[in-house]
């Protein structure tokens, strides 16, 4: 059932009105601790920064939102029995997709023990951005998690049951491409994307808007967990298998439409590159499948494996079928076929890539900037006073 969105304009704000729904609805050190199984990947060209230094419904299905800017109109595309949000963007937004996104938030709670961020949680009143939030569960879940905050989570569709139908005065919806101008007003303390790989022709360009919209000292991060060549092992397919085929054919769709699905966003020199300081990568390996004999591995390789073959239709049938080689039966032919190879294969894994960085707070106004230094100076003599 399609949701009808009562348009509004952001609260206590002079952000972007165009594209809006509102919805009715501790310590940094310890941000930074290694979970079992994980690996940190320091950036040390950047690790002796000196913050002072730091250079209503309608019958067809089509949502009608009206702004100040113009009508943002979508009108969902049917394509071989999905659902998709316009002509062009090649992951579905149905059901299907919804139910497999909402497992994909519970396996990151999972490789989290809870948390949500491996960025440090902003304290106290702040702002924080959710690019591509799709249903919306780490949005939401910030916004109870953080009452004090105010959550920005935009995408360029709008899932049936996604955040709209939330009952959280502090979570917003905003229709937005995030390739487009971005035209906040105020800066935010944390901008979060996940799983986006293949969603932006240019992340560079991405980059930099997060990095101009950040507060000084506010940290953007970057998590995925599709696979891709390197971060997907099993030993014991072969290189000839039905899924290395269909990995392959998509690799080549992407590249040809200019929507990389590769995870060469994801390396740090790709923040620092734009300015981002501090920046950490977390590599953590996670089975997918139910061959772990500890329990809790077991049950996140099984959400793992749900998540990995509902996902091999969602990430392929539209790219490969627009390129005119492949029928929506040939590629679900393959897609059944990968999926038994991979659910009877033991030993296979995914790496999951958490990337986080700050912006330096030499970015900070001139007054903000002493007064930090004033504050330093005066906990440095507090401390010697008490030795």
């Amino acid at each position: 059932m399609v949701q009808s969105f009562k348009p509004s304009a952001e609260p206590g704000s002079n952000d972007r009105i165009a594209q809006t729904i509102e919805v009715e609805v501790d310590d940094e050190d310890d941000q930074y601790e290694l979970l079992e199984g994980e690996r940190e990947i320091v950036d040390d060209s950047n690790n002796n920064d000196d913050d002072d230094n730091d250079n209503d419904d309608d019958e067809d299905g089509t949502y009608s939102i009206t702004s100040t800017r113009s009508q943002f109109t979508i009108q969902p595309v049917y394509e071989n029995g999905r659902r998709y949000c316009n002509d062009t963007y090649f992951m579905p937004n149905d059901d299907a997709e919804q139910t497999r996104l909402n497992i994909v938030h519970q396996a990151f709670l999972m490789l989290l023990d809870g948390e949500l961020t491996k960025a440090p949680a902003p304290n106290g009143p702040s702002r924080i951005l959710d690019i591509g939030t799709g249903p919306g569960d780490w949005a939401v879940e910030m916004g109870e998690m953080y009452p004090n905050a105010e959550i920005i989570a935009t995408d360029i569709s709008v899932f049936d049951a996604g955040p709209g139908i939330i009952g959280l005065p502090n979570v917003h919806f905003q229709l937005d491409d995030a390739e487009e101008e971005w035209t906040y007003h105020e800066p935010f303390d944390l901008i979060h994307f996940r799983c986006l790989t293949g969603a932006f022709r240019n992340w560079d360009g991405v980059y930099r808007q997060a990095f101009k919209h950040l507060r000084a000292g506010g940290y953007i991060e970057v998590a995925e967990s599709e696979p891709d060549f390197e971060s997907f092992i099993a030993p014991e397919l072969k290189s000839d298998s039905y899924y290395n085929i269909l990995a392959s054919a998509m690799r080549s769709a992407a590249d040809a439409t200019d929507f990389p699905r590769g995870r060469d966003h994801l390396r740090s020199s790709s923040l620092t590159a734009v300015g981002f300081v501090d920046v950490r990568t977390y590599d953590i390996t996670v089975p997918v499948g139910t061959w772990p004999d500890d329990p809790k591995q077991r049950t996140l390789g099984k959400m793992i494996l749900i998540v990995f073959l509902e996902g091999l239709e969602a990430r392929s049938l539209r790219q490969l079928t627009a390129t005119g080689n492949w029928t929506a039966e040939g590629v679900r032919d393959i897609c059944e076929k990968a999926r038994l190879e991979i659910a009877v294969s033991k030993g296979a894994s995914v790496t999951v890539r958490f990337m986080t960085g700050r912006k330096p707070m030499s970015h900070a106004p001139h007054r903000l900037r002493r007064q930090l230094q004033i504050q330093k100076l005066v906990d440095e003599m507090k401390k010697s006073e008490l030795q």
